[in-house]
């Protein structure tokens, strides 16, 4: 089906790749900053090592400064001493004045202050500014607006967008010499990168010889002209998770590996172009993979074209019928981040947030403007439930009951879209 939405022109020009408007930015700058340890004290060295002809503290700051006259021998790094990244979220901030830099984690030593490993980029060059790089390995992985995958010999497939690079500059996801904030998330072979609360890359590293699943975190100075570059306020959460291998579970170009719930019935409601799987709203019902997933993170990508209602079920045991019994992420414009259990389906929600079948969101809404992408994410491990909406816990529920089950997106009403619908297992520990 030709995607039914001639959207409206102002809609459409603005919101094609996914970007915030300012109030948008504003509302994505409020995240949850739960389990963050900070890792760098403001005032010293202590905990971090690098050349001390090159990297001191300033103003609470790690400064790497390099000049005509003390210039780096080669790329350089400020190693952090702590232990070494797995799983986790990273935090921090950065401002540079001139040069190249990085953010190495997952890295290597390779002596004298030199590390190797992936690196999210640091220069005031917008459009390259939060791509991935791998240093002192397979160079060049993933640019600023892409879904890479790097498949098991090691060729690199871009397979999607997650935001178009001109919109991005246009909206102003990097500031020039001044102070921003990366966020930088590793789950197993799933890389993603936030740069000023925009998703700048994907990544899925399928490739056993080059991937790099933990490491060291350091921080770069670049070898050549002079240089400054800042860093401050780096916090990280370990993720204790043990996660396999992440799938896609919609490809960009058909409904394969999915099934509508009643057949010929809803042929025209689940439309596949130009990378988007979209829900036309009407009539009710919805569209579920064929397979059964248990514990995993659900990530994707959901724009409302229009408002209405729609959401994501998880955790679907029962026949395709309305509604099956599950647990709903709720998808209605303004509510994303409420839960509802279908089917008597059983939880334990916060008692104050908790109204019989529905536990209310914890924050107000973080979602974007109308017509704009938002990453929801969809954690269920064990008995455990979180959701998150463009990075903001916004959800949790205890005691769900731990059953293979479909994932379903709903058509309920709204005009909506979705793209990057990413599985990472949890994998029992045993």
């Amino acid at each position: 089906m030709k995607r039914q939405i001639q959207r409206c022109g102002l809609m459409c020009t603005m919101l094609a790749a996914g970007l915030l408007s300012a109030a948008g930015q504003r509302q994505a700058r409020c995240e949850d900053e739960a389990g963050l340890t900070t890792i760098f004290n403001g005032k010293d060295l202590e905990g971090w090592d690098g050349d001390p002809r090159l990297w001191s503290v300033v103003d609470g700051a790690i400064r790497g400064k390099t000049t005509k006259e003390n210039p780096a021998r080669g790329n350089t790094f400020c190693v952090w001493k702590g232990g070494r990244l797995k799983n986790f979220v990273l935090k921090l901030k950065f401002r540079i004045q001139n040069g190249n830099s990085g953010v190495q984690y997952r890295s290597t030593h390779h002596g004298d202050w030199r590390v190797g490993g992936y690196q999210a980029e640091v220069e005031n060059n917008p459009g390259k500014v939060g791509f991935l790089y791998h240093e002192r390995g397979r160079g060049w992985m993933t640019n600023v607006g892409d879904f890479m995958i790097v498949d098991k010999d090691g060729k690199k497939n871009v397979v999607g967008k997650v935001a178009d690079v001109n919109a991005l500059k246009e909206a102003g996801y990097y500031k020039m010499k001044d102070w921003n904030e990366y966020t930088i998330t590793a789950r197993g072979n799933h890389l993603v990168h936030d740069l000023n609360g925009y998703q700048t890359v994907e990544m899925i590293d399928d490739d056993p010889k080059g991937r790099a699943m933990e490491g060291i975190l350091a921080l770069q100075i670049h070898a050549g002209p002079p240089m400054v570059v800042e860093f401050k306020d780096i916090r990280v959460r370990h993720l204790k998770a043990n996660y396999g291998e992440a799938l896609r579970l919609f490809d960009g170009q058909t409904l394969d590996g999915w099934v509508t719930s009643a057949g010929d019935r809803l042929k025209e409601t689940f439309s596949v172009e130009e990378g988007v799987l979209t829900v036309s709203g009407c009539p009710a019902g919805f569209i579920r993979t064929t397979q059964d997933y248990t514990n995993f993170v659900l990530r994707m990508q959901v724009r409302h074209v229009s408002r209405g209602n729609g959401g994501v079920l998880v955790r679907m045991a029962t026949e395709d019928k309305l509604w099956p019994r599950s647990m709903e992420a709720q998808g209605m414009a303004g509510s994303m981040g409420d839960f509802y259990s279908i089917g008597e389906f059983r939880f334990e929600g916060p008692p104050e947030r908790t109204t019989g079948r529905h536990i209310r969101k914890a924050h107000p809404s973080n979602e974007k403007p109308l017509g704009e992408w938002n990453s929801y994410e969809i954690t269920l491990d064990g008995g455990d439930l979180e959701i998150a909406v463009n990075g903001l816990v916004q959800n949790t529920a205890t005691q769900c009951e731990e059953v293979p089950g479909k994932i379903g997106l709903q058509s309920e009403g709204s005009l909506m879209e979705y793209r990057n619908i990413v599985l990472i297992p949890i994998l029992s520990d045993e």
